[in-house]
């Protein structure tokens, strides 16, 4: 029998470890709905800019997620030298490679850059004020739960009328209150307010400008380009030359890489979901994001290797005790991803400084914000948590099936409580787009049709890796 219809432990031939019958095709598919979101964006971009910018940086920044965690699962297989997961981390690798299908997906970011950022807008006089009335996002002066609906705001953009009577901003050249009453107190809250924003963006313009954001995203893609497209090339090249010293390199290339990958997403996290909101701080969120991108791609690994598996591509390579690893591993950052969001919540609830609470009156002083949070905390945590705790039910396909679904949509939920609150301020008014949809389709749609598309192109399987024998036959302890 030749090296390629060699049978493995598990008596199945190595070379139909590849995408065959419907499989081969479903790149189209996802290039097909790609194609029908980049349509409807389109139309949506004409028709609400503004939504638009919001709705294309909440999916996004969804799907990069995808793409990140699957370079983070690849670069800890290296660093730890582990064989159990051979078998799978081919996907992870593939999935990870889809990153460079998001780097012209970013070009429509750039050109609403002035819808998203605040600090970008050019309608934002030097003191943060709304100079052309029509950008309708928050004043760089207030902080968003006090804010009155600004001149030519979005319907909606503004806090409720009984909240906005009690908080609103005062007017443009407001007549100053005499006195020690109310009002005149109000107003001296507000002049304070006025100063600490106005000194905290002075002091932010210097990482906070758009040509040294332009800098920082090339590096942030290069950086993710080159890890995604080394790690797949040591594992495809190793493929055909069977060379065992691709293994010691890309080991030995892993700390540097991790190191590098930290970085980028930390300060990535930083310049495109937290400076939407520009003077609020958290020195937390770069790993809160970290955590969301890795329960993501496990959950996305778990869900397209059991399809494979069921299917016939993968037959006689993952195994329940692959699932079984990979379910303790998603649901360890589960638990590490409500542990950061909890911390987070936690200093800054104690700490109480208003340019911190800020994000959170955004997300739970307003009604159908505050059911969405209570929807992130429930299923992305308390739901899957009781789900995935048992051994049993880790290495029950169906229900760890079930469960990585859950988290899946979860983490969509969590990237859409992220960024879309930012769209419209303290509003009650708030409700969701068909645009978000268009988005979500375009943006997945290009990146699945990447990945399935070189997924085409070689074995789903790292059949020259070394250690292949030892991850077809892994028990677990």
């Amino acid at each position: 029998m030749s090296a390629d219809k060699k049978k493995t432990g598990h008596d199945h031939p190595r070379d139909s470890w590849v995408l065959t019958g419907p499989w081969a095709g479903a790149w189209k598919i996802f290039a097909g709905i790609g194609g029908v979101g980049l349509v409807l964006s389109a139309i949506g971009y004409t028709s609400d800019t503004r939504r638009f910018a919001f709705s294309w940086m909440f999916a996004y920044i969804t799907v990069l997620a995808i793409a990140l965690g699957s370079i983070f699962f690849v670069l800890v297989q290296r660093l730890t030298s582990a064989g159990w997961s051979v078998t799978v981390r081919r996907t992870a690798e593939l999935f990870g490679y889809g990153v460079l299908a998001l780097i012209p997906l970013f070009i429509p970011i750039i050109m609403t850059m002035g819808h998203l950022f605040p600090w970008a807008s050019e309608h934002q006089d030097a003191k943060g004020h709304d100079a052309g009335g029509e950008h309708g996002s928050i004043s760089l002066v207030t902080p968003a739960y006090a804010q009155a609906p600004a001149h030519g705001a979005a319907p909606g953009a503004g806090a409720p009328a009984d909240h906005a009577a009690k908080h609103a901003a005062a007017p443009a050249a407001p007549a100053e209150p005499h006195g020690n009453g109310p009002e005149a107190k109000e107003h001296a809250e507000h002049q304070a307010h006025a100063q600490i924003h106005t000194e905290l963006m002075a002091k932010k313009s210097g990482w906070l400008n758009k040509n040294f954001f332009y800098i920082r995203a090339l590096l942030y893609f290069l950086i993710w380009s080159f890890l995604a497209l080394r790690m797949l090339g040591y594992s495809v090249t190793q493929d055909t030359t069977k060379d065992p010293q691709l293994t010691v390199r890309a080991q030995a290339f892993a700390p540097a890489a991790t190191f590098l990958f930290a970085l980028s997403l930390t300060f990535a996290a930083v310049d495109w979901i937290m400076s939407l909101e520009p003077t609020w701080f958290s020195t937390i969120f770069g790993v809160y994001y970290f955590a969301c991108a890795v329960v993501s791609s496990y959950a996305v690994i778990i869900l397209v290797t059991l399809a494979l598996r069921t299917s016939g591509p993968l037959q006689g390579a993952v195994t329940p005790e692959h699932y079984h690893d990979l379910g303790k591993l998603m649901f360890g950052f589960l638990v590490f991803w409500a542990y950061i969001g909890f911390s987070q919540f936690m200093l800054i609830w104690y700490a109480a400084l208003p340019e911190e609470t800020t994000w959170y009156h955004n997300r739970w002083d307003f009604g159908p914000w505050a059911k969405v949070s209570m929807a992130v905390l429930i299923g992305h945590f308390v739901v899957p948590f009781f789900w995935l705790i048992s051994r049993n039910f880790k290495r029950n396909l169906g229900r760890l099936q079930v469960g990585a679904a859950i988290l899946l949509v979860m983490h969509v939920v969590d990237i859409y409580w992220f960024v879309m609150p930012n769209y419209a301020l303290g509003s009650n008014d708030f409700t969701f787009s068909w645009i978000d949809a268009a988005c979500l389709l375009a943006v997945g749609g290009v990146y699945g049709a990447l990945v399935f598309f070189r997924m085409g192109k070689q074995a789903l399987v790292p059949v020259g890796d070394p250690r292949l024998e030892r991850s077809l036959h892994f028990q677990n302890a």
